[in-house]
């Protein structure tokens, strides 16, 4: 990453399509399980976790992860040379606005069946950081709290930390480039998808952004750009009629929808009125991915020989904070694949001494023979 930083690697277009194909992807899969709660993702947080783990990644388990991650004819080398071009991208971009994207890799330390291959290509091409799993679930939590400024205090749920983490985070911190005065937030109606409201305390702002109406797979919207410092980064908004169904909008919306709407943005004086929010969310990824093509990742049969041998993904975790007020918005993820080992490299077991022993039918318990070994030689 530091070699693509020095020489101002240019950004693969493919990386950025492949991600957001894949953001768009999973929202759509995680949206309808919020039962009407706020869902909040990094698309690129969670791609650059899956896609270090992917290099650890062999045979039919690769494949499936490639076909969730919408990573098309990139191989494996251009894959790695384009997350380092696009982290060192987004470093230092601009003075008003501060992005942070951090990698680390936990292992056991003492005992580490990792191949050094793996930790070598997460630390060249993703800039991770390398830390002892003894110290965990604290060590690492402290990691996340640090990167992303106390937002994001907790990884894994205790009892995750086995074999191997992999952890990326993604700060965001952007001033407006034109703030909201306010004295002009009030309190106004927000409809919710039920068509029940609530109240929300509303910002406004009268200004020239770029900004388009029009219809999207039948439905009408209005679409907006907002942007933060010196306009390289911003919020893109895509507001539906109000009657929509914002479930089936979301699931109907694609990579190239989002190209299609922003194609169609001119500058026009907008007064704008922007709910001032602060929005958390969490989840478990597994279902999701597993409905994506990513099922063998999380079977002990998976093929991860790239990485360690044995190893499989027992979770992913994902966090996400966003506070939008009237100078900015704060906005931090966090992602965490947790990997254990069908036999723990913590542990030994040798059966050389007497032990107890069962053939058992697996789908019903039942035991078909039990015995103890007194003596292997005898009868």
């Amino acid at each position: 990453m530091a070699t693509a930083e020095k020489n101002d690697t240019p950004v693969d277009p493919a990386i950025v399509s492949a991600d957001n194909a894949f953001g768009l992807s999973l929202l759509d899969a995680l949206l309808p399980a919020s039962i009407g709660g706020n869902v909040a993702i990094s698309p690129t947080s969670v791609a650059l976790a899956l896609q270090v783990l992917y290099n650890g990644a062999a045979g039919s388990t690769q494949q499936g992860m490639a076909q969730a991650l919408d990573l098309g004819t990139l191989d494996l080398a251009t894959l790695n040379n384009d997350n380092a071009a696009l982290q060192a991208s987004l470093s230092n971009a601009d003075p008003a606005v501060q992005v942070l994207v951090a990698n680390s890799l936990w292992l056991d330390q003492s005992n580490n069946p990792v191949l050094p291959s793996f930790t070598q290509a997460d630390q060249t091409f993703y800039g991770a950081t390398v830390g002892d799993l003894a110290g965990a679930p604290d060590n690492v939590n402290a990691w996340v709290a640090s990167q992303t400024q106390g937002l994001i205090t907790q990884l894994l749920p205790p009892g995750e930390y086995k074999d191997a983490i992999i952890a990326n985070v993604l700060y965001f911190k952007g001033q407006w480039t034109t703030s909201f005065d306010p004295n002009n937030t009030a309190a106004a109606p927000f409809t919710l998808s039920g068509g029940g409201q609530t109240s929300a305390q509303l910002m406004h702002l009268t200004a020239s952004f770029a900004h388009a109406a029009g219809s999207l797979n039948g439905t009408g919207y209005q679409a907006i750009r907002i942007p933060y410092g010196q306009t390289r980064f911003d919020m893109l908004i895509i507001a539906p009629d109000a009657s929509t169904d914002i479930v089936n909008f979301v699931a109907n919306l694609t990579g190239a929808d989002l190209n299609n709407v922003t194609a169609q943005l001119a500058p026009a004086m907008v007064k704008v009125g922007l709910p001032r929010f602060s929005a958390s969310y969490q989840a478990s990824l597994t279902d999701a991915l597993q409905a994506m093509g990513m099922g063998a990742t999380f079977m002990p049969m998976a093929d991860f020989s790239a990485l360690a041998p044995g190893f499989w993904v027992n979770v992913v975790v994902h966090k996400t904070v966003v506070e939008v007020n009237e100078s900015g918005t704060v906005a931090a993820a966090a992602t965490g694949v947790g990997m254990t080992a069908i036999v723990s490299q913590n542990d030994t077991m040798t059966m050389d001494h007497p032990f107890f022993y069962a053939i058992e039918d697996g789908k019903t318990g039942a035991l078909l023979f039990i015995g103890v070994l007194m003596n292997p030689n005898g009868q």
